[in-house]
């Protein structure tokens, strides 16, 4: 498993990680506090705290997450 930590602007930004992860073939969860929600609900995204950072779950290998993390770079940032 991968943690990174990233940091939401917008509700845009949401919509964005949403599709990206739904593009993925491994599993992703997004956490904010106690809160842990699927990346690929976007009902489960739309309850996160973006007032703070947010640890994103990847669970994969380096290799295969590579994509995904580019996707992320610029968020993680700005955490």
């Amino acid at each position: 498993m991968i943690k990174v930590w990233i940091r939401l602007d917008r509700s845009d930004d949401l919509i964005g990680l949403n599709a990206a992860a739904t593009r993925m073939p491994f599993e992703i969860d997004v956490v904010s506090g106690w809160y842990v929600a699927d990346a690929k609900s976007k009902v489960g995204l739309f309850g996160l705290d973006l007032s703070s950072p947010i640890r994103v779950d990847i669970y994969a290998d380096k290799r295969s997450a590579e994509p995904f993390l580019q996707y992320l770079r610029p968020m993680m940032g700005n955490s």
